[in-house]
């Protein structure tokens, strides 16, 4: 399906940008959360990612747009070395993330970034709350009572609080997709990477999902979000990161590049969206 021509149920929050909602984030003067430094990745002879600088402060909202295959997942993946980069640097606040250590050894790293995906991977034989605590219980070390209250907590912020003893079965693609994100916040990381987290949905569940997600951004959580949601890149975040064919083409403030972008293959790509915009 295509998510770009999908908006039906983002009518709860209006069309503004969220610096225009809230002068109290001032992300262009705060630490940087996510560095990648001539980044490059191949598979095989295909050079899916290519001299990428990328960074990302503290209380930003990034979107990564583009057509399909442009590297936008795969510049995720390496961010949390689920993907080892094929060369560049990658700096997790201030810590470099090399991605040939030891998964002991780039634990505590990769715990700073929560990432969700596309296809939610809940335990299937766990519980929502249990898939939400276990690894605040296990990497953490949190006791069970301190974790059993922030799962309680963050069921309730993405507005699942009944579904705590159901397990992932039972649950529509949408609900699974904020228990993964309760998931994520529960290991209380500086950064949140989604990996078109609404591209598996149904078109009636992305709203539900895309709420949550506005929420979070207007909370001041850091976010790098690779979507085909141009209402969510548009008015959610601070900045929007075009990438065709593995290059940084073009980034900026969103109304900016929305309305004026600089570069032919940016407004080549915006033309086919634009339409389903207001």
């Amino acid at each position: 399906m295509s998510t770009e021509q999908d908006a039906t149920s983002e009518t709860s929050t209006p069309p503004l940008n969220r610096q225009t909602l809230s002068q109290s984030a001032a992300p262009a003067e705060s630490e940087i959360i996510i560095q990648a430094i001539k980044l490059n990745k191949y598979f095989g002879d295909k050079h899916v990612l290519k001299d990428i600088d990328f960074e990302v402060r503290k209380g930003e909202v990034v979107a990564l747009i583009g057509p399909s295959g442009s590297g936008k997942s795969t510049l995720i993946r390496c961010l949390n070395a689920l993907e080892k980069a094929t060369s560049g640097e990658i700096f997790i606040h201030g810590q470099k993330l090399n991605p040939y250590l030891s998964v002991k050894q780039l634990s505590p790293i990769r715990r700073e970034l929560g990432v969700v995906f596309q296809n939610f991977n809940l335990f299937p034989h766990m519980t929502v709350l249990q898939n939400v605590i276990e690894a605040p219980l296990l990497v953490r070390k949190m006791p069970k009572d301190q974790a059993v209250a922030l799962g309680e907590r963050l069921l309730e912020k993405v507005g699942l609080s009944e579904k705590r003893d159901v397990y992932p079965g039972r649950l529509s693609g949408g609900q699974k997709q904020r228990v993964a994100i309760a998931r994520a916040l529960a290991m209380q990381p500086r950064a949140l990477l989604f990996d078109e987290p609404t591209s598996a949905l149904d078109p009636e569940l992305v709203g539900e999902v895309l709420k949550v997600m506005r929420d979070l951004a207007y909370e001041g959580s850091t976010m790098v979000v690779a979507t085909h949601e141009m209402h969510f890149a548009r008015d959610v975040s601070d900045r929007v990161v075009f990438i065709c064919d593995g290059i940084i083409v073009e980034e900026g403030d969103p109304e900016e590049l929305f309305r004026k972008p600089r570069h032919k293959r940016t407004q080549l790509f915006l033309e086919r969206v634009l339409s389903v915009l207001p």
